[in-house]
């Protein structure tokens, strides 16, 4: 009787099946039958040009800082685009501190650039940040740059 009550109870309470041995049948299902298609190339429109283009990131001479009195609201501009902020945080008569204040200001995570403007007949380097959809945003990034690095930046109108 005890042996019979073994045979029962010990296959439950043991594993006696083989560790190393590899369960050899797939539960994978077939692979699905994939048809190939053909795709046609894309072809340059005629009316775009071959050269390259330098165009600038946005008109300077456009831009305006902004006051009350030509405050934009948020939304779109006449061109269908964002109404955008961007920061003017530096002007420097050498290209060289011009491209270590933007090395700097990227080190800190802003998108720094850059630009050569004429001033009066002299050549200046500006440095930007932005462009910025949200004024809320500018403002803040205009703070937290003026406290860390010792500015004064100035909030401009972004003109694409």
């Amino acid at each position: 009787m005890l042996g019979a009550l073994g045979l029962i109870i010990l296959p439950l309470l043991f594993d006696f099946a083989d560790p190393n041995r590899v369960d050899r049948n797939s539960k994978l299902p077939p692979a699905p039958e994939i048809e190939s298609i053909s795709v046609a190339k894309a072809e340059r429109p005629e009316a775009v040009s071959d050269k390259p283009t330098t165009a600038e990131i946005f008109d300077i001479e456009r831009s305006t800082e902004v006051t009350e009195a030509n405050e934009k609201p948020p939304g779109l501009n006449e061109l269908g685009l964002p109404n955008g902020w961007i920061l003017q945080v530096g002007s420097f008569e050498e290209k060289a501190s011009a491209s270590g204040f933007v090395n700097q200001l990227r080190q800190q995570k802003y998108n720094a650039f850059s630009k050569r403007v004429e001033v009066k007949g002299s050549t200046r380097y500006r440095v930007y940040v932005g462009p910025k959809i949200s004024k809320s945003r500018a403002q803040a990034d205009k703070q937290n740059i003026d406290r860390a690095f010792n500015t004064d930046a100035i909030i401009l109108h972004f003109v694409p």
